[in-house]
This record gives structure tokens, sequence and C-alpha cells, in this order.
């Protein structure tokens, strides 16, 4: 089966409290998006200060770093409740580096790559990674239509490294789910597709 992750980007403290408690029980864990308006042109809560406050429950966080320049802002994000960073290709100027970094907080580590990434962006280091992020949208806004071209990385990387975790991010609905599957992912994030459905629950098994 399938995990899904709920996709969290909000803008308001209050707001992804409620939004929290929402899937407690449903789900494992949460993705919270941390958007800067530099590297992506949007911008969501950037305050690990108030995030570390929040009631999570027994459920856990994973962290995608949609930011410019990340190596820089990594050790401020050291938050307890977070187990897995994703930091975007595109922005890391030294994967190694951050690699390290990351791993030297105790977290897991994940690279995103966007829909025009190549895959061999990531290959010299897959050996050093938890997870790799492939977004099926370009980064910065929810609803947004599903890249289909996203589905021969995914093969691709499952071919390469069978045991990998696969995430999917943007464009997970009831529609596309099937072939996101049947491509390889092991992981899913939806955003619009949970919170705008009638019934969450059964939004969430639908995905699963």
């Amino acid at each position: 089966m399938i995990e899904v992750q709920p996709a969290l980007l909000e803008q308001d403290i209050n707001e992804l409290q409620r939004k929290i408690d929402l899937v407690k029980g449903l789900v494992r864990e949460v993705s919270l998006d941390v958007m800067d308006g530099e590297f992506v042109p949007n911008t969501t809560i950037n305050d690990p200060e108030a995030i570390s406050k929040l009631d999570l429950g027994d459920l856990t966080m994973s962290l995608h770093l949609m930011i410019a320049r990340p190596q820089l802002y990594l050790k401020k994000w050291d938050l307890p409740q977070v187990t897995l960073m994703y930091v975007h290709r595109e922005a890391a100027e030294n994967l190694e580096q951050i690699i390290k970094l990351i791993k030297g907080m105790g977290k897991k580590v994940g690279i995103a790559i966007n829909p025009h990434t190549p895959t061999y962006d990531v290959k010299e280091v897959l050996d050093d990674l938890d997870s790799v992020l492939i977004m099926g949208v370009e980064p910065g806004f929810a609803a947004q239509a599903f890249n289909s071209d996203v589905l021969e990385k995914i093969k691709y990387l499952r071919e390469l490294k069978p045991e990998l975790d696969i995430m999917v991010d943007g464009g997970v609905n009831g529609k596309t789910i099937e072939t996101i599957k049947e491509a390889g992912a092991s992981t899913v994030c939806a955003n619009s597709y949970l919170f705008k459905a009638d019934n969450l629950e059964e939004a969430i098994k639908s995905l699963q």
C-alpha cells in the first residue's frame, strides 16, 4: 500500500494547526512545504519556532524546503518532530555538503527535483539518499495539473535503486494515482485533493 502524506502549505499558523488536527489518526506523517518567495514565487510560514510549537500528536513531519541557498538555513530547521528534510537539486550548489549537514542532525535526507530536471542530476548521490521527491508540477502552488512526463523519472529511479523511497508531490488525485503507483512511487503528497474533499478519510483511502 502506498503511503499518503498530506502536503501542508500555509501562511497562517492557526490554519496549519487546523489541517494537522484533521489528519491525526489518518496518516503517519505530514509534509510541510516551506517557500521563501525567491526559489518559488510563493511564500508559506517560514518560522521554525512557530512550527516547533505545533501539536502534532503522534504525527511526524517531513520538510520540503523550497528555498534558495538551503545550506544556510538547514540548522534552524533542526526540529525534534522533523524526521526527513528535502532540499531541491536546483537550489543546491553542493549536494555532498548538504547531505552531510542533514545527516549530522540525525535526519533522513531527501532531494527534490522539478519536472524538467533530469534524474541523472541526483544519480551521483543516490546511495546517500533516503528518498527522492519528484515534483509532478512546477513547485510553488497547489491545484496544478500533473505533468505525466515525470512518470519516466519514477520508473528510471525505481529500476536504478529498487529499495529507494520515491515520493511524488503535485497533481496527485484520484485520476492520476494509478499511473503514479504503476510507475513505482512508494509515497505521494496531496493537498487540494485531500483538503477539498467532502470526506477527508475516504480521500486518503482512495489514494492508498
